[in-house]
């Protein structure tokens, strides 16, 4: 039998649901201000790092690399932000069809994913411009301008998109986690809190996981077309 249709799902997702749903979608000033300081963080703690031991400065090579390192990084953030965030929405959705057959499930990922995915994607531009202003304030006696044309000038393109498309799959999976553990919470007569709990361990094992598999294979690919 086919997938049930989109409109019995939204009809019984009801109004409450749905504003539950559109919650998930919505970009919001806190979340951007928490990407905009981890975006910040991370360069700036790259260039302390490689800085600091060697009492300079950090020189633009040194920035360049903070720049790169935080677009390597931005989708694992991105994607546990959101889980951190709304999580507790996402296992409250997949709990309301745990009694439902599993293309329910998939109707509701379906649905809810792209909105998700766009909004994960419309961070990474936000955590770069972070790590870029936190890198180019490391050489206040420089033309900031001109530093930050030459910054952005070094963004790989190649590298920009496998963060992007990273970041995509990232989101994705964390929302299907989410729900999945949601609904098998239900299932199970346990707590939403315990559902909450696993998903966010399964998310970090998985995401870190494919993250380390992404750095082993992907990443010296990205070296090379780099040279």
């Amino acid at each position: 039998m086919p997938g049930d249709p989109s409109p019995a799902i939204l009809a019984a997702i009801g109004a409450e649901r749905r504003a539950m749903v559109n919650r998930l979608n919505r970009l919001d000033f806190g979340n951007v201000a928490l990407t905009l300081l981890a975006g910040a963080a991370v360069s700036m703690g790259f260039i302390q790092l490689l800085a600091g031991p060697l009492e300079q400065v950090a020189n633009l090579s040194v920035q360049v690399l903070s720049i790169r390192t935080t677009a390597l990084v931005a989708p694992v953030l991105i994607s546990l932000l959101m889980l951190l965030r709304d999580g507790p929405l996402m296992v409250k959705l997949g709990a309301r069809f745990a009694r439902r057959r599993a293309s329910w499930l998939r109707q509701v990922w379906r649905q809810q994913a792209a909105g998700l995915i766009l909004g994960a994607l419309a961070q990474v531009p936000y955590m770069l411009v972070a790590a870029l202003v936190a890198a180019t304030l490391t050489r206040p006696e420089l033309d900031s301008l001109d530093e930050l044309r030459f910054l952005v000038g070094n963004l790989d393109p190649l590298l920009l998109g496998f963060s992007l498309l990273k970041t995509a799959l990232f989101a994705g999976l964390t929302l299907w986690i989410a729900l999945d553990q949601g609904a098998r919470a239900r299932r199970l007569e346990l707590p939403q809190t315990a559902g909450l709990s696993r998903a966010i361990s399964i998310t970090l094992g998985v995401v870190l996981m494919l993250d380390l598999i992404w750095a082993l294979l992907i990443t010296p690919l990205i070296s090379i077309g780099v040279s």
